[in-house]
Formats: C-alpha cells, sequence, structure tokens
C-alpha cells in the first residue's frame, strides 16, 4: 500500500520527486471557470453572487439571506453539542494564548545626530476569512484563521462560509462566536473570493482573505491577490514521521492514517532508521485500516500517495525532510530536540512521541494553517504577524539631514537623478551653524540611548518631611526603647565597616527563619527592602514579550518596574468594595498567560485583605509565578505563609520596613528551593550591609518590642476608623494595615491644606479612576492621629463640608 522508497538507491531523489508530485500542473480548466466567476462578480455585484449561489449551493434564496443576523447566529450556534462547544472555548483558549505571544510591537530610535528611526505596527483594517462549507466542514479552521487576526487588533473580521443545501455546521458558527468574527455571509467558493476581494453591495471589501479552500478557491485566491493580501496557496495536507527503534509502530500508523484521512490527496509519509520499524509499521497499517471509519479514503491516500523511506541514521532523515519541506514532521526517535535542531524547513515541528499531529490540528495553541507543497522552505505558518502590516518612520534632525543630504545629493547625481539631488541639498543648511551648548547636547545623549519607555516614566518622589507631621509612608512611629538602642549602638559599633558584609546573610537568615517559622523545604531571598525583591523577580521574569499581572490598584512599584524593563504590565480592575474580582482575574490569566502576578495581602492603597479562596484559586489557574505580599503581615494577622509549600509557582514576601525598621531597608522572600535558586541568579552580592545585618540580627532578638508596637497601632487604627466614620464629608474605608482609605469631596484642596497646616499624607487622587478624591493616612502617634484629625474636621468646616 506504502511506496517503498530506500536512501541509498541511486534514483532516490528522482523517485521521491515522482512521489511528491511537484509539477506544477493545474486541473484542467479551473483557471478558466475561476476568471469568469471573479469577472462577472467584480462587475455583476450581489446579483451576480446570487445568481451563483442559487445554482451552486442548491439554495432558494435573496438578498436579506447572504448575512446572517445575530439572531440568525445565535440560534444556529445554540444546536452545537454542549461538550463541543466547551472543546472549543478551550482551545480557542490556548490558540488565543500561543498567539498573543506573536504580536509585533512599534519600536524607535535615535541616531548620534538626533535623527529619530523607527517601524510603526498597525493593523490590518479588515480581514475576510473563507471557511469551507456543508455538514462536513471544521470549526478548528475557524478558531485558527480569525483568533490571530483578533489578537492583531484588525478591526472587522468578515467570515464566508457556504450553505449548500441551505444546511451548515453548527459547530462552525459557534467557532465564529468564540473567536470573535464580526459578520457572517453565506456564500462560498470563488464568488465568495471574488466578493471579498471587489466588494458588492452587500458583502464590504477586505483588505486580506485567509482561509483554505478547494481548488477553485485557491485559484480564485491567486488571481485576486494583488488586489487584496492572501495567505497563502494551500495545497493537499501532509505529514513526514521519523521514526527509529524507540518508536511505537502503532502510533506510527495511526499518525498516517490521521493525515490520510483528509482526502485522497493527502501525502503521508514515514521516514524510518531500523529496517524493523519500518516492517512493523507496514504491519500496523495493515491491521489497523480495516477498522477505520474513513477507511477508503486512507487507503487511497496511502496508495497513492504514501510513502516509507529507509534511511540509515537521523542525519539521513533531517537531509530527506528538508527536501521534502513537510507541512507538518513528528519526531518518533529517541533524542528529538537534537534532531528538532537538524531541521531548516518544515511548518509544523512535532517533538517527541507524544507531540501527535492531530494536538496541533485542533488545541496545543500553535496555528494548522501551515505551507505545504514545499513552501516551508521560504514561508511560514499563518500567524499574527499576517494580520499586522509596518511603516518605517523618519523624523530627520537638523544636524542629521546636514550630514545624510551630503551622502544622499552624490548618490542620486550618480544615478542621474536631478531632482533627488536638488530635493537632498535642500536640506544641507538645516543644520544650525551655532553650536549646541552642554545641556543640548545631554538632552540629545539622552534622546539617542533611553529607552522612550523609561523617558515617558515619572521618578517615584517623596516630599521633604521636615517639621511635618509625617503620615504619608506607612512606617512605624515608634522608635526603639532606650536600653535596646544603647545595645544597638554598641553591636554597630563592633560592625566592621571596612570588609564587605556577609554575601549570604547567614546569621541574619537564621533568626529570619526561626523567627517566622520557615517551612522546611523552602528558601529565603533577602532584599534591599521588599523593592528590591520585585525588580529581582521581574528581571528574571519580565522583559520585551512577557506578561505580568496584578489587580488594580495595586502597589506602584509592580507597574514602576515593569515599565522599566519594558515588561507588559496587565492590570485587571478590583471589584466591588476594593475586592478581588477572582473571575476577572482567572479570564485574564487564560488570555495573558503572565509570567508572574503580584498580589498584595493586604492590598496597597485600598487597605483590605483579599479572599483567601480567591487567591487559592489564582494560584491554581495560573501556570506563572503568584508572588503574594505581605507586606503589612503585621497588622492583619492573615498570612499565606503556612500555606506556600503547597503551592510550586507561589513566593510570599515581606518586609521589615512596616515593623519599624524602615531605616534599615530589609525584605525577605520565601520561595520553594528551586525558585530561590534562581532568583538568588540576580541578587546583587552584598546586597544587605553590614549595618542593616548586625542591627536587624540584634533587634529581631528582642522582637516582642515590635510585636508590642504593632498591637498599639492596630488598636489605634481601630479608634481612628471610628472617629473618621462620624467625620461630615468623609468615607473611611475598612482597614487591615497600618493605614487608612478615606474620600472626601476635594482630594486636592483637602491635602494641600493639610500640609499648610504641617500634616502629610499621600494624595491619591488621579492614581486611579477608583480612587478619585481619595487620600491614603498612615496611623502614626496618639498625638500625631490627634493633630491629623483635628486639621482634618477643621479644613472641611472651613469649606462647609
Amino acid at each position: 500500500m506504502l511506496a517503498s522508497l530506500d536512501y541509498a538507491d541511486p534514483g532516490f531523489y528522482s523517485r521521491l520527486d515522482s512521489l511528491l508530485k511537484r509539477d506544477g500542473k493545474e486541473a484542467e480548466n479551473v483557471d478558466a471557470v475561476v476568471r469568469d466567476i471573479v469577472s462577472k462578480v467584480r462587475s455583476g455585484g450581489d446579483e451576480v453572487l446570487l445568481e451563483l449561489t442559487r445554482r451552486l449551493d442548491r439554495r432558494d434564496m435573496d438578498i436579506g439571506d447572504l448575512e446572517l443576523s445575530c439572531e440568525k447566529i445565535r440560534s444556529i450556534a445554540a444546536e452545537t453539542d454542549p461538550e463541543l462547544r466547551e472543546a472549543l472555548v478551550a482551545a480557542a483558549d490556548r490558540i488565543r494564548w500561543f498567539h498573543e505571544k506573536e504580536r509585533l510591537e512599534s519600536w524607535s530610535c535615535r541616531d548620534e545626530d538626533g535623527t529619530e528611526l523607527g517601524q510603526s505596527i498597525m493593523p490590518i483594517e479588515r480581514v475576510g476569512v473563507y471557511v469551507p462549507g456543508g455538514t462536513a466542514s471544521y470549526p478548528s479552521s475557524v478558531l485558527m484563521t480569525a483568533i490571530p487576526a483578533k489578537v492583531a487588533c484588525v478591526r472587522e473580521i468578515i467570515m464566508t462560509v457556504p450553505m449548500p443545501d441551505g444546511e451548515v455546521n453548527p459547530a462552525v458558527i459557534a467557532a465564529a462566536e468564540i473567536a470573535g468574527v464580526d459578520r457572517i455571509f453565506s456564500v462560498g467558493g470563488a464568488q465568495a473570493v471574488a466578493a471579498l476581494a471587489y466588494g458588492t453591495e452587500t458583502v464590504p471589501a477586505v483588505d486580506k482573505i485567509v482561509g483554505p479552500g478547494n481548488a477553485y478557491v485557491a485559484a480564485a485566491k491567486k488571481m485576486v491577490f494583488g488586489k487584496v493580501g492572501i495567505d497563502m496557496i494551500a495545497g493537499p495536507s501532509e505529514v513526514v514521521v521519523i521514526a527509529d527503534s524507540t518508536a511505537d509502530p502503532e502510533w506510527v500508523a495511526m499518525d498516517l492514517f490521521a493525515q490520510a484521512e483528509h482526502d485522497e490527496l493527502a501525502q503521508s509519509i514515514a521516514i524510518v532508521t531500523d529496517p524493523a520499524v519500518g516492517e512493523a509499521v507496514l504491519a500496523a497499517v495493515e491491521r489497523l485500516l480495516p477498522g477505520m471509519e474513513r477507511r477508503r479514503i486512507i487507503e487511497a491516500s496511502l496508495s497513492g500517495n504514501g510513502a516509507l523511506i529507509r534511511v540509515g541514521n537521523t542525519s539521513e532523515a533531517a537531509e530527506v525532510t528538508n527536501y521534502i519541506a513537510p507541512e507538518h514532521l513528528e519526531l518518533m526517535v529517541s533524542d528529538p530536540s537534537s534532531l528538532a535542531g537538524e531541521i531548516r524547513h518544515a511548518g509544523a515541528i512535532f517533538i517527541g512521541k507524544y507531540s501527535a499531529e492531530a494536538l496541533g490540528d485542533y488545541c496545543a495553541g500553535p496555528n494548522h494553517v501551515l505551507p505545504t507543497s514545499g513552501t516551508a522552505r521560504f514561508s511560514s505558518p499563518l500567524g499574527v504577524y499576517d494580520f499586522q502590516k509596518r511603516s518605517s518612520t523618519l523624523e530627520v534632525s537638523p544636524a542629521g539631514a546636514g550630514k545624510l543630504s551630503r551622502i544622499a545629493a552624490t548618490m542620486a547625481r550618480s544615478e542621474g537623478l536631478t531632482a533627488h539631488e536638488r530635493a537632498a541639498t535642500y536640506r544641507a543648511g538645516a543644520e544650525s551653524g551655532n553650536p549646541l551648548s552642554a545641556d543640548d547636547r545631554a538632552r540629545q545623549s539622552v534622546r539617542q540611548w533611553v529607552p522612550e519607555s523609561i523617558r515617558s516614566m515619572c521618578a517615584y518622589t517623596v516630599p521633604d518631611p521636615a517639621g511635618m507631621v509625617k503620615l504619608d509612608a506607612m512606617e512605624n512611629p515608634y522608635t526603639l526603647p532606650d536600653s535596646l538602642k544603647r545595645e544597638w549602638v554598641k553591636a554597630v559599633g563592633q560592625a566592621e565597616i571596612n570588609r564587605y558584609p556577609d554575601p549570604q546573610c547567614r546569621e541574619l537568615k537564621r533568626r529570619l527563619g526561626e523567627l517566622i517559622g520557615l517551612p522546611d523545604s523552602c528558601g529565603l531571598i533577602l532584599g534591599n527592602g521588599s523593592d528590591e525583591l520585585i525588580q529581582m523577580l521581574v528581571l528574571i521574569l519580565g522583559g520585551r514579550g512577557r506578561t505580568i499581572m496584578a489587580p488594580s490598584p495595586s502597589f506602584s512599584m509592580y507597574r514602576q518596574i515593569c515599565l522599566a524593563t519594558s515588561t507588559r504590565f496587565v492590570e485587571v480592575p478590583l471589584g466591588v468594595g476594593f475586592s478581588l474580582d477572582t473571575e476577572a482575574m482567572i479570564e485574564a490569566i487564560r488570555h495573558n498567560d503572565p509570567a508572574c502576578i503580584f498580589l498584595a495581602y493586604p492590598n496597597n492603597p485600598t487597605g483590605n485583605a483579599f479572599d483567601s479562596q480567591g487567591i487559592r484559586e489564582i494560584l491554581d489557574a495560573a501556570r506563572g509565578l503568584v508572588v503574594i505580599d505581605e507586606a503589612y503581615h503585621a497588622f492583619s494577622g492573615k498570612s499565606f505563609l503556612g500555606e506556600i509549600a503547597r503551592y510550586p509557582n507561589a513566593v510570599l514576601l515581606r518586609t521589615l520596613s512596616k515593623n519599624g525598621l524602615a531605616g534599615l531597608r530589609l525584605g525577605l522572600a520565601v520561595a520553594s528551593a528551586e525558585w530561590a535558586g534562581q532568583i538568588e541568579k540576580v541578587r546583587f552580592p552584598y546586597n544587605i550591609n553590614v549595618l542593616t545585618q548586625a542591627s536587624a540580627s540584634l533587634i529581631l532578638d528582642n522582637s516582642v518590642v515590635l510585636d508590642e508596637q504593632a498591637a498599639r497601632i492596630v488598636e489605634a487604627r481601630k479608634a481612628q476608623f471610628e472617629v473618621l466614620r462620624k467625620v461630615d464629608g468623609v468615607t473611611v474605608f475598612p482597614s487591615e494595615t497600618n493605614f487608612h482609605l478615606i474620600r472626601v469631596s476635594n482630594a486636592e484642596r483637602v491635602y494641600r491644606e493639610l500640609l499648610e497646616r504641617g500634616v502629610l499624607v499621600k494624595n491619591l487622587h488621579g492614581s486611579d479612576p477608583v480612587l478619585e478624591q481619595c487620600l491614603r493616612v498612615t496611623v502614626g502617634t496618639p498625638g500625631e492621629n490627634a493633630r491629623f484629625l483635628h486639621a482634618l474636621e477643621e479644613i472641611l468646616d472651613s469649606s462647609g463640608e
């Protein structure tokens, strides 16, 4: 049944060429028929489109039946089997997740003359998706063509699908709904391609047409290319399976069947390095074929286009594969990753025995619209980049014009293009004769070398607190007892500041581990405040093309560090009452597949602790790291430390800044030993200085002092909450931290007048839509709290609030 070829035979490649049948011959008269259809639709519009659809699809229809209404789409999609719809949704999630990573981004840079050069990435405006019709059509093709267009932000996606005898597979319409198709027209064949390319009174003209079809559809796409873009001219489907002695012959045979059952022209080729495996594959084909539902098609495909090729080793197998340049390639060998490195031409490479091509057809994630007929030598799978276009951008500076004009004029003169030469020389004198000042040169240098993402940022600013009641930074307002201060001064005096500190902080880690109850299976990483730990995590998990996520609003440094590292930062708005919107978070996880998620617990700046069950659900849903930031643990009593060992993708952060040691700048991260090892790789050596190590070690031995201070702050917070609740014109939100979030009618005015009265708080107005007219107030000493409350009431009374 399968043709037999041997790499060692002198005429091997001649026989292989005959098998591949790449002679470029088209089916007779297809071009002539299609040319006539395209011409008629182009000139006749809807009338011709209707006439052809009535005749070819055997439909009694009028103009109103061309486009499926929203109600009709919902009605047809509702007929889809629930289990199939669930599978389509799951497949769509994976396809979307994969294609999100393909999206190109605009960029720019400046040269030494201040000339800015770049590339602007824009989506194609309108795309047409052609889907084969009838009851045996393929919803997977809808997902694979429409989802990348949606990810690319195409403005409008138009789908055409024929409905012969008025029938359509409900799953195709359901897939269109799931993928986000905007409009659906019930036409097919070459006439649908022509309508999409040139437009009719009803069908809008598109900018690009994608999707598979028969020979008539392929010919039509080829004819309209130039008027519109197309994805590719796809031929019959293909698979090559490379198998060595470790391969299961039945798996190989079934994967050949999976390709052959597409149609009789499909090509399935097995390349074996072991003659015994080849014989076993042939035996498996004979044994399994009688039980296949599409036996006739499989048999015709294997007999007409299938082959078993014998080679001596995997290098020869790679050579033959690169010559074939197949649509699909499976590597069922003992070292598939090494063999994959030898493959230069293949549409999709399925590495290892578990990577069945069938998984790629439906739900693995990568696109199944692949180059066929050897075109993988120069083309690629359908992707998001096929729905994006690029424009070069040039903004030439006066200095750049002076330099470039001379070069351009010389080259134009050599080519005899005098208008080009003059256009260039007109700009030659644009550069000012005055030398740039040092400040101007510095600004020019900054524009040239500092990325736009950094230049557009605002530095983290801290107001001067001198002489102020300082209630803006969530610090512990209490200092150490005098007796402990004396011990501290003695300990610091013994520190050897002429030596580098212990890079591993061994003694400090030991004391911290005992104090917090570090799980045996976890490691401890120390940072110069938890900010540095956040930066370490973003360094290893962020960067261009990576996504980090957090609820919004939350700690501002998550976003700040992501911006500084060109990391895409996705914010998910909080729910009612600043609650964690778990459902929205999980949906965002599915769509964005973040490498890291930050959850402040309790949350800054809202002060509330998120529902712990919601956090567990996020831990279960996330593939990346989930960072639980417990900066305010001392005031809430809630912690995930006891559960951290259960979640291999969890990291817990704490800081001693809120407890009373803000001046020492000490934070800690608890993670599995594996994650701790990775985080340590980006920790700067000696990041915890010798004074901090000596100070913290001593004070932690007296941690009861800090615990007592935290308890006093909690009691003061409760009392302050009750007072603020009774102040007219103030809304105070419940807090499990050492601060309160309050809302007033005019936050800018209240903030300014508090400053005038010597009270410094944090103005959050304008930082996030849900924080409009909000201020954040740290719980201070009783005297500080009283002074704040008195000033606040005085301000509100004076305004009549």
